[in-house]
């Protein structure tokens, strides 16, 4: 996304009239586009990168990635909404041992307040090429949300 030096992300707030959120702003900063050797090498860096992460998801069975690294490396995705977050219900959890770094960092970023209504949804994933499967088991999650929310409490 970042190849077009954030061009394309403008055009389409543009065209929606959509500001960009403050937490996306030094992201998406306008800059000149990326020329194309340097986006050949990252494109190859980035294939490298993705052989290595495949190798160490299948040895580890490792289940804490993010969004960014699945975003990153093209993997196959599908969020299911689930619910809202609700303060009274999702308050800050003060004996939570954070999994690593970047588990910190998220969990030192939550505030009830600030998420209160804010959508909450369920991330599927998946190796590469595996979007059928993942969508087969979205429908099933999805419809089994939809069922128990019309069945009630």
């Amino acid at each position: 996304m970042g190849a077009d030096g954030a061009h394309d992300v403008h055009q389409q707030l543009d065209l929606s009239g959509e500001p960009l959120i403050p937490q996306l702003r030094e992201s998406f900063k306008l800059r000149e586009p990326m020329p194309l050797l340097e986006y050949q090498d990252k494109t190859l860096q980035g294939k490298t990168y993705n052989e290595a992460y495949s190798d160490y998801w299948n040895a580890s069975s490792n289940d804490d990635a993010y969004t960014e690294s699945i975003n990153l490396l093209d993997y196959s995705a599908a969020v299911i909404p689930v619910t809202r977050a609700d303060k009274a219900v999702d308050t800050f959890d003060h004996g939570y041992q954070p999994l690593n770094e970047v588990d910190r960092k998220n969990w030192e970023a939550y505030d009830p307040e600030t998420y209160d209504g804010a959508p909450v949804g369920l991330q599927i994933v998946a190796r590469k090429w595996e979007e059928e499967k993942v969508w087969a088991i979205a429908k099933i999650i999805d419809t089994a949300l939809k069922n128990r929310r019309e069945k009630g409490p």
